[in-house]
């Protein structure tokens, strides 16, 4: 995984160490005894326990396996010698620990003696030299868990100081993440952009041993298109040769903006996708919180992590939330065959549901499954998996999303069979939940009350019964899309002027948000199945729907522990951007993706989880968020097609998107403001853009020349907008004629 720039400036900032250190010494590791929540280290297939420490509560836990692995990124403080060490618990050999570059290459490791108690493992005397970015890590054995604690890299008793003739750090202007620099084989590779000039890099950064000059130096200009040599000279005329390499990335989505925040906040969104994918891979199944180190090992699907970091699984929730986010880092073949495998495990025995949590070989993750009839399924879900994969259709022009059997079966189903076996308590046309997530949950709000019905569940149904239609028209059935566009139609009537109403004699009062078994309706601050009803658009635009919103902002207050209704889960968050910015109201739906990013390095409310970032749906939301929220792009790939209205806040000038795939396209869109926006299209077919901008305006210039503007209310909020023809490899301007 490719690791940004940011990270190591962090690091920097944590090199203070806590916990159990030698007090008489500096230790340069954070978090040295895991003690403060696990904070600083990064876990693959590995996390904290509060069992079983060496000392204090905490202790690192590595999975058995010895692919799995815990590492600190360090920055050396002062070139001196220094002394790696741990205490560590492995029945079994092949453990190991060490240093590594940040490109994880091996500098120097050890192996780590199989010991049934713990014992203190050490690497004595490194030389290490001021400035120098590496990684310590702890790998796991093949047949045994690994415990680590009270973790410690301090100068060794050794006074005399090492003397160094290398490369310490390197960097070009606008490369991608950090160096690699491999002190031993004196090599460094950086990776750069797509599309970046390598024959014309600027170096901003050399950093060499004192008393030591190089053949290169900041601020040159050099040919990396091919590997470079660079020379580097000790005061004693000894000289190093060393190689430098660029690495071109492939082509991914990027943005560029005014607001350096937003625009790192993006790279590290993008990069941060990368670690979940577990495509091809062998590894555990089954592994959870309680269950470490699984129930053996499997070849796994093309999939990714969607949901706990501590749970070898993706869960239907977090996936379908997860999978416009996936599309647009680059995991379409992941997005399929996970639909795919969803649409599988809907059964008859299981009376339609599909399963809740699956591992990332396919099969039923055990946690929460037991058997057929005792399983964890939550309404909302089955009725997005339609919603969701006519998105996919939509961005990717797939047409196996509505024309794979297996899938149209699935779909079917859950709006046929699935809700007629699931509304047998109060048959009105709605499903129905019978109790807690085992039972068949009628919300995802897991931490509420179990209505029968809910908002969140008649919200997606809706989404669904819509998408359906949508998918039907597409698929040429002109006349079963109408019959179920009227159904959608129907259905939002009546959850306007019906279900949603507890007072008849107070229309406008909060929307109902669940129904209990003994009829009782409540219109309080449900969480999902409050922000899900404008969120998937089946409230009716106006007074109402306004207040509602501000109703919900109320009760978020300032996010986690603000306010009593406040979710304690950032992941909550991730939805409320999507429900303010369908409504223009673009500060509000920008506060929020600026909270969860600033949230993204604290634990998670779960420390095993790990932090907030590590929890999946926080960075591939954020780049839906993006793209979908503030660009406001609305693909229709099979048309040729796409829409955009800019929702900038005050805080992002400008924002620009680049390589943004979308079926045969490949776009780039900008948006300055509220009042210009570009689009570019590569690709060898025509693209129609309707650019949209709010307000009443009479005219839109399309390249330099005004064309009479069309007004339409899109969710309550007036748009003008024109349709422009690009032509292949074209680009067109569209700006708003300000007085």
């Amino acid at each position: 995984m490719k690791k940004h720039l940011l990270a190591a400036v962090v690091t920097s900032l944590l090199i203070s160490g806590t916990g159990y250190a030698n007090p008489t010494q500096h230790n340069i590791i954070n978090n040295p005894g895991f003690e403060d929540k696990g904070l600083g280290w990064n876990y693959h297939f590995a996390n904290i326990r509060s069992d079983g420490a060496y000392d204090g509560t905490y202790r690192g836990r590595i999975a058995v396996g010895t692919d799995h692995h815990i590492s600190q990124d360090v920055i050396i403080p002062e070139t001196a010698y220094y002394d790696l060490t741990a205490y560590v618990k492995s029945e079994k050999s092949g453990a190991k620990f060490g240093l590594k570059n940040l490109h994880d290459d091996v500098l120097i490791q050890k192996k780590i003696p199989s010991n049934k108690k713990y014992k203190q493992v050490k690497l004595k005397n490194i030389a290490l030299e001021q400035g120098e970015s590496l990684q310590v890590f702890f790998s796991g054995a093949k047949k045994s868990a690994v415990s680590i604690d009270n973790v410690e890299l301090v100068k060794s008793k050794k006074n005399k100081e090492p003397k160094f003739n290398q490369i310490v750090s390197f960097g070009v202007e606008g490369q991608s993440g950090v160096s690699g620099v491999h002190r031993d084989k004196r090599t460094i590779e950086f990776s750069v952009p797509f599309g970046s000039e390598t024959s014309k890099l600027a170096v901003s950064e050399m950093r060499i041993s004192p008393d030591s000059y190089a053949s290169i130096r900041a601020g040159d200009i050099i040919d990396f298109s091919e590997p470079v040599t660079a020379f580097v000279t000790d005061h004693r005329g000894n000289t190093e040769r060393w190689k430098l390499t660029a690495i071109v990335e492939n082509k991914e989505v990027t943005i560029t903006s005014s607001n350096q925040a937003l625009e790192q906040s993006f790279i590290w969104a993008i990069d941060k996708t990368k670690q979940f994918v577990m495509t091809g891979k062998n590894g555990l199944v089954n592994r959870d919180e309680n269950n470490n180190d699984g129930t053996g090992r499997a070849d796994y699907i093309p999939s990714y992590w969607a949901g706990y970091f501590d749970r070898t699984a993706f869960y239907s929730r977090d996936f379908l939330h997860q999978s416009a986010g996936a599309w647009l880092a680059g995991l379409a073949p992941e997005n399929y065959s996970m639909f795919k495998t969803f649409a599988r495990h809907s059964t008859e025995p299981r009376k339609w549901y599909t399963l809740w949590a699956i591992n990332f070989d396919g099969t039923p993750h055990v946690i929460d499954y037991h058997h057929d009839e005792y399983f964890v399924r939550e309404v909302p879900a089955q009725f997005e998996f339609i919603e969701k994969a006519y998105e996919q259709f939509l961005w990717t022009g797939d047409r196996r999303y509505i024309e794979d059997e297996e899938l149209w079966h699935f779909y079917t189903k859950v709006l046929t069979d699935y809700i007629a076996l699931h509304d047998d308590q109060d048959p009105n046309g709605i499903a129905e939940g019978y109790g807690g997530i085992f039972e068949g949950s009628a919300t995802y709000n897991e931490r509420g009350e179990f209505p029968i019905e809910a908002g969140d569940g008649i919200g997606s149904q809706y989404q669904a019964t819509l998408s359906y239609a949508k998918m039907l028209q597409a698929r040429g059935e002109h006349a079963n899309a109408q019959e179920w566009q009227q159904k959608a139609d129907d259905l939002k009537t009546f959850f306007n002027e019906d279900w949603s109403i507890k007072d008849p004699n107070k229309p406008l009062d909060n929307y109902v948000n669940i129904v209990q078994k003994d009829g009782l309706r409540l219109n309080d601050f449900g969480k999902e199945n409050s922000w899900f009803m404008p969120m998937k658009l089946i409230t009716e635009p106006g007074v109402r729907n306004n207040r509602y919103l501000d109703f919900i902002s109320a009760n978020l207050g300032e996010g986690i522990g603000s306010t009593p209704e406040a979710p304690n889960n950032i992941e909550a968050y991730t939805y409320i951007p999507e429900t303010y910015f369908p409504y223009n109201q673009n500060e509000e739906a920008w506060k929020w993706m600026n909270y969860i990013i600033n949230q993204k390095d604290l634990p998670h409310e779960r420390p095993t989880q790990g932090t907030n970032g590590d929890y999946p749906e926080i960075s591939f939301t954020f780049i839906s968020n993006t793209i979908e929220g503030l660009m406001g792009v609305e693909p229709n790939a099979a048309g040729h097609q796409v829409t955009t209205a800019s929702h900038l806040p005050h805080d992002v000038e400008w924002l620009e998107v680049e390589y943004l795939p979308m079926g045969e396209h490949e776009l780039k869109i900008r948006h300055e403001g509220l009042s210009y926006s570009t689009v570019t299209n590569t690709s060898e077919h025509a693209l129609t853009w309707e650019a949209r901008f709010y307000g009443d305006h009479s005219q839109i210039l399309i390249d330099g020349v005004a064309k009479q503007a069309q007004q339409k209310e899109v969710n309550g909020v007036v748009v003008s907008y024109v349709t422009h023809d690009i032509a292949p490899n074209g680009v067109a301007i569209a700006q708003l004629l300000l007085q």
